[in-house]
């Protein structure tokens, strides 16, 4: 696995980027042990887990919490700075925030970040405001900075509140994340061959089908949803073993299952050819 190198520098309070932690309870759900009865969760999600997690997040460090709303149509920024204008050397206008275009307002990240040559600094939201039930979290507009080259203490952009709604930043909450990405992609877009359309049809039929034979924890939620944990036991052996792993697993399961059938099965089985 590439390690990519992340080098930092900050101003007034700012702290380095720090990797994505799911906050259990908290952002990404209650701590329930998803069994029988049960409300799903954020975090019972393998795909949402890793996606969440992937990036580096971004904290508001100033001492002050500051509220951003929409009032007689015009974006506001409530907060009292009183308290910390004597700290910031240069002094800056406070609150730390910025309108610049319609539907949108700025504010300093306090960090430079420079990242290697190829590679760009790419911001989003977030993983909590997608999960934000109070929708207070901040929705970070994404964008693209080529800090390779570009040494500025950035700005984070964001859009405007809706009518009513509030954004709340607070001292040691995150309001974005970032993620090293290569400056170019190239895209080659093409449907599958006949045979691969075939093949994953198949590979899609087998889970399908003989999932509960190999699941851990199959269980109803409040609402009478059926869940288990096939996406998780197949990406973990995955990770161990590529999808040769995947393929062998799903066939010794199949095996298994149709050998204790009193009919044996005629079908195709799965991936693998018979010796």
């Amino acid at each position: 696995m590439e390690k990519i190198l992340v080098k930092y520098r900050t101003w007034y309070q700012g702290e380095a980027p720090r990797p994505i932690k799911l906050q259990i309870p908290g952002w990404a759900g209650v701590a329930n042990n998803h069994t029988d009865g049960d409300v799903p969760q954020p975090w019972h999600c393998t795909p949402f887990i890793e996606g969440a997690t992937y990036g580096l997040e971004l904290v508001y460090n100033f001492d002050n919490e500051c509220h951003v709303k929409i009032i007689d149509g015009k974006i506001q920024f409530i907060g009292d700075f009183s308290s910390e204008k004597n700290k910031i050397i240069p002094p800056i206008d406070l609150p730390p925030f910025s309108t610049f275009a319609p539907g949108h307002f700025g504010m300093t990240s306090c960090v430079d970040i420079m990242v290697p040559e190829g590679y760009i600094l790419r911001l989003e939201p977030h993983p909590r405001y997608y999960t934000d039930e109070t929708y207070t979290t901040p929705l970070c507009i994404p964008g693209h900075l080529q800090t390779t080259w570009w040494p500025k203490i950035f700005f984070v952009v964001f859009k405007n509140p809706m009518p009513g709604q509030t954004y709340i930043f607070r001292k040691g909450e995150p309001f974005a994340q970032i993620m090293v990405l290569p400056r170019k992609t190239n895209y080659d877009v093409q449907p599958m061959s006949p045979s691969e359309a075939a093949a994953r049809n198949n590979f899609d039929d087998t889970v399908v089908k003989y999932c509960k034979h190999f699941v851990e924890n199959d269980w109803h939620d409040h609402l009478g949803h059926n869940f288990d944990d096939k996406y998780k036991i197949l990406n973990n052996i995955f990770i161990k073993s590529g999808k040769e792993g995947v393929m062998k697993f799903l066939q010794d399961v199949v095996d298994k299952v149709e050998k204790k059938r009193k009919t044996p099965f005629k079908g195709k089985l799965l991936f693998r050819k018979k010796k």
